[in-house]
């Protein structure tokens, strides 16, 4: 990069790195274990290893070197030798590409996979059905960038054992990027930042766009660094050859040897590494034809550029606690629930509605030196399609007005489990864990956080002391989970709570009304403990559909006795019965069957009708074939379909009406199981 006296911290760790690595390569099983364990994501077994050449403090400047060198080779082999003889693509016309790419969900799956699973066919079918051929590499860098800073969030830090999702981290920083990118003025001011080197232009400049890039400023700087890196790299390295890679880690091994036969030099990777960060090109290529380092000048450009990296980020974004609110139970409110103004509040794969508790989740990041943070959710009421407020009043254009949201307050918020003390010990089962609970009853074994009356939750520090913990030699560490709280939508009212059915049987329309989903904005809001104010953006899901509505006094099986009838609080209406038992219930059926059924909810998925006995079951059709409007109620009679119930064996049968209804919480599992009404008769001779 242009121009900028080296760090030397940038400089100590090269050094590092490379006695570190030479010393891994002095045994070629020791190495090769290493970088398996890497790639398998096996911070165990990378510990024991590390520990066992007493280099255990080095895990993460090894993981540099690691992070850095699978970059250049994975995209080698996936993307082939730069084309040098053309000039690559701008920094905006990138980021439109990739804003693209990340917002469609089979692309951006594609692209994780192939990284993933180094899969260079796939790769290069990705590439050329979506013309991305110039972008093939600068798309490759980026992306291998944030999988290999995952894999070293979990091989540097073994307690952390859940797999990073390369996918959502791929989703949002292309937002973030697209985002900003849609700002021309701020996005032009933020390229000359970098290409200046300028880490406090940069960061001012992020600081100055909206909360959404502000709680990504790492994601975009990362992106400006993957970019920059590979121009850099080019640059000062072209008149060397680049070739793919036929033995990857025998070429690791290889680079890891001749970095240490530098290191051992006195001086020489501290001139070759200030060459590189100056971009000065004579410099770099007679040094490098002086320690003979041809073959290596651009991975080691790539590295030496990739932990000037690791520095600038540090000064563009100051470490932060950060949390954010990304997901609704499993699902992304940006991508899988039709979340968005003027669309219907509903999942994108099912059409499913909301009810009960839901897991409001996404991600903390802590930082030991920072405030200590807290959170809060807020709620708002709005219309059907999320464009007003339920009062009719707009919400869009921008987000709504801070008054208008209501906090949730502890009354509204289910027991949730948001992390854990954890402290290392030196014999199994190796870690110490004290589960962080938000608004659950105190118990032994747990640490409980109250909210605040209006709704504040407050984090725990990073590293904990008593009497929040445990008097103890080691240290103890907060590890945030996913969850942020669990919401009881019960308590967002006004809904309909009740409907009553009574009088409705069989085959008759359900009582009004059915159309009983509301709809609410969820929002989550940060900032440091301690201070008063709105805090600042961390999320906004801009409207989902919630339903709670029971139905009471519903008839099942009439006709029959032991029926049910006035049955209450159920999540829909099911009834099912037989006409011909309506004047005599207990009589045997011989020459006819005519089956009424009634279903009802605002959101009905699937309504069958089958009979068992000997030989069946039986199938149905369904008349009318389709739910009635208003609402969703769907009633009429099911026509045997394929079969004549005069042909049926004398003996007892039972018929069944299943009744899907579209909810969920957006767990797997949550989905409610098919509502269920039944009769039995018996077919006479």
């Amino acid at each position: 990069m242009a121009d900028l006296a080296p760090n030397r911290m940038l400089l100590s760790e090269v050094q590092e790195g490379a006695e570190a690595m030479a010393l891994l390569a002095e045994n070629e099983e020791t190495f090769r274990a290493v970088v398996d364990a890497f790639r398998a994501r096996d911070g165990e077994s990378m510990q024991m290893l590390l520990a066992r050449h007493k280099l255990s403090e080095r895990c993460e400047v090894i993981c540099h070197w690691l992070r850095s060198k699978e970059c250049v080779l994975l995209c080698l082999e996936l993307s082939g030798p730069p084309a040098l003889e053309q000039e690559p693509p701008e920094a905006a016309e990138f980021a439109e590409v990739l804003a693209k790419v990340t917002a469609n969900e089979e692309l951006v799956q594609q692209v994780a996979i192939a990284i993933d699973e180094r899969d260079s066919d796939a790769w290069g079918a990705l590439v050329k059905q979506n013309g991305l051929e110039r972008f093939s590499h600068l798309l490759c860098h980026w992306a291998c960038t944030v999988h290999f800073r995952l894999i070293c969030d979990v091989v540097c830090r073994p307690l952390v054992v859940k797999r990073p999702e390369l996918v959502p981290e791929l989703q949002a920083a292309g937002h973030a990027i697209g985002t900003l990118a849609a700002d021309k003025e701020t996005f032009a001011a933020a390229v000359k930042a970098v290409g200046a080197d300028d880490c406090k232009r940069l960061g001012s400049t992020l600081e100055g766009a909206t909360s959404a890039q502000q709680q990504s400023c790492h994601l975009i700087c990362e992106w400006f660094c993957s970019w920059r890196c590979i121009f850099l790299c080019l640059r000062v390295c072209r008149v060397f050859p680049i070739e793919r890679i036929e033995s990857p880690i025998e070429e690791m091994l290889e680079f890891a040897r001749a970095g240490g036969t530098l290191a051992a030099k006195q001086g020489a990777l501290e001139r070759l590494s200030a060459a590189v960060l100056r971009e000065d090109l004579e410099t770099v290529g007679s040094l490098v034809e002086e320690f003979t380092f041809e073959r290596y000048c651009l991975q080691f450009a790539h590295w030496v550029c990739f932990l000037r990296c690791q520095h600038f980020c540090v000064c563009v974004c100051p470490p932060r606690t950060l949390g954010i609110f990304t997901k609704i139970g499993t699902l992304y409110y940006e991508t899988d629930i039709s979340s968005h103004a003027g669309e219907s509040g509903l999942t994108v794969a099912d059409e499913r509605a909301f009810y009960s508790t839901l897991r409001l989740n996404g991600g903390i990041s802590m930082v030991a030196t920072s405030p200590v943070l807290e959170y809060r959710f807020e709620t708002v009421p709005t219309s059907p399609d999320g464009t007003t407020k339920s009062d009719g009043t707009p919400i869009l254009p921008g987000p709504t007005p801070a008054g208008s949201w209501s906090p949730v307050l502890p009354a509204q918020i289910a027991a949730t489990n948001i992390g854990s003390f954890i402290r290392s010990l030196p014999v199994f089962p190796f870690f110490e864990e004290i589960p962080v609970w938000v608004n659950r009853p105190a118990a032994p074994g747990i640490f409980v956080i109250t909210p605040s009356a209006d709704g504040w939750v407050e984090l725990p520090p990073m590293f904990p002391t008593p009497p929040m913990v445990p008097v103890s030699l080691t240290q103890w560490e907060f590890v945030p989970g996913g969850d942020l709280l669990q919401l009881i939508t019960t308590t967002l009212l006004p809904f309909v709570e009740t409907v009553d059915e009574t009088g409705v049987v069989a085959g008759g329309a359900a009582n009004a009304p059915l159309q009983t989903d509301v709809h609410y904005g969820i929002r989550m809001r940060t900032r440091n403990a301690g201070t008063s104010g709105d805090g600042s953006e961390a999320g906004t899901c801009e409207h989902i559909a919630i339903n709670n509505t029971r139905y009471e006094n519903i008839s099942h099986h009439p006709y029959w006795p032991g029926g049910l009838f006035g049955h209450t609080h159920e999540l829909a209406v099911s009834s099912i019965g037989i006409a011909e038992l309506a004047e005599s219930p207990c009589t045997d059926l011989g020459e006819s069957l005519t089956v009424k059924f009634t279903a009802a909810h605002a959101n009905l998925g699937a309504v069958s009708v089958s009979l068992e006995g000997p030989g069946g079951p039986y199938a149905f059709d369904l008349e009318p074939p389709a739910a009635q409007e208003p609402g969703e109620s769907w009633y009429g009679t099911a026509i045997s379909s394929g079969w004549s119930f005069k042909e049926l064996s004398p003996c007892a049968y039972l018929l069944r009406l299943a009744v899907d209804v579209l909810l969920t919480t957006g767990d797997p599992g949550s989905d409610p199981a098919p509502l269920e009404d039944y009769i039995a008769f018996c077919k006479g001779a």
